[in-house]
Formats: C-alpha cells, sequence, structure tokens
C-alpha cells in the first residue's frame, strides 16, 4: 500500500505497524508500506554499527519501503532484507538504466558522479535499509535516494527518478513484496510428513 507520509524518521519500524495502517486487511504473509519522503533518522537509529558511529540517515527526498513479517527470527529477517533489496536493486536498474549490484544489503550503482563531499566516485550507495526480528515478527525499512542531498555521506548516489518513475518504481516493488512473500508461504505449506 503507499501511504501518505512526510518524513521518515524511523519509528515506523520500532513496533508492529501493519495492523495500526491496515485494520482488516493485514495480510497473515506480510505487509508493505510505500512513501516518498525524505529520510532523517538520528534518535530511532536501529543499526548499533551507525549508532555507535554517529553515522545518521538523511536524505533530501527518498522512496520509503517499510515492512512487516510474521513469524521471523533475525536469521529470517536479514535474508528476507537482502532478497528484498536485491529485487529493489532490479526494478532500479530497469529504470535508470546504469549497472547496479549488491554489497551485503546495500543497493550499489556503478556511475560516475560528485558526491556531497564535492569529490568524484564511480560507484556509489542509493540505499539504507535495516531489517531485525521482534517477538517473532521481522521488520524492516528500505530507503532509495532519489535526491541524497547536501547531509548526506558523499558515497550517498542519488537515482534523480522522475515523478512517473517513482510512482512505477513504488507499485512495482510492493506487487513484488506481495507476491513473494505469499509465494514463501504457500512453499511452507507443501512438505510431505
Amino acid at each position: 500500500m503507499i501511504i501518505d507520509q512526510q518524513v521518515y524518521n524511523g519509528d515506523l519500524i520500532h513496533d508492529r505497524f501493519a495492523y495500526k495502517l491496515f485494520r482488516k486487511d493485514v495480510s497473515p504473509y506480510g505487509n508493505i508500506v510505500a512513501f516518498r519522503a525524505p529520510m532523517y533518522v538520528s534518535d530511532n537509529l536501529i543499526d548499533l554499527e551507525d549508532t555507535l558511529a554517529k553515522d545518521f540517515i538523511h536524505s533530501d527526498d527518498a522512496i520509503n519501503f517499510c515492512w512487516e513479517i510474521p513469524g521471523m527470527c533475525p536469521l529470517g529477517a536479514v535474508s528476507f532484507q537482502r532478497l528484498f533489496n536485491t529485487t529493489l536493486a532490479s526494478l532500479l536498474g530497469q529504470l535508470i538504466q546504469v549497472p547496479i549490484s549488491m554489497d551485503g544489503d546495500d543497493v550499489m550503482v556503478s556511475d560516475t558522479f560528485i558526491g556531497s563531499d564535492d569529490r568524484k566516485y564511480d560507484r556509489g550507495k542509493v540505499s539504507v535499509s535495516i531489517a531485525y526480528s521482534k517477538d517473532g515478527v521481522a521488520l524492516g525499512h528500505t530507503g532509495i535516494n532519489i535526491n541524497a542531498g547536501k547531509k548526506a555521506p558523499g558515497f550517498a548516489y542519488s537515482s534523480k527518478l522522475t515523478d512517473e518513475q517513482v510512482e512505477k518504481f513504488m507499485n512495482a516493488a510492493v506487487t513484488a513484496f506481495s507476491m513473494e512473500t505469499k509465494d514463501q508461504w504457500i512453499a511452507t505449506t507443501k512438505i510431505i510428513l
């Protein structure tokens, strides 16, 4: 579901959110929301590495995906995060027509650009992402920079998607998430005991 959100500050994935947004339409397979909004995350960081390094999340304009999947351990949450981010990388690559690869859970773009630190880069990180499991429920966020802005790290890549591309990308990603989670759930039911 595409929702209206003014900013992503990290609080949405600190607790289960699907019922708050979907009510009776909550899917037992997993739920996702997408929205276009700036990312400013400092107080609500979940990533200990970022917290210790005081590496806050900033993007002037981004596409945000927040998801919740029941019945997952921490390893399952991170595994799904990487699978979903790989899907996002594929969808994004089709839109911007430059080589894209994965580095762990990071979506990397091979393209020459000038970063926010005025240095030249040949490869940049277009995503921010986190996933974890809380009380057996996986919660995750992936943000894809449209315009990272001057407060983002120098290596942050701006996809510069048009409004039409943003809409197409969000809809395709939500559909891919829904199909994948349902298909995975179905796969758990076809075991011969």
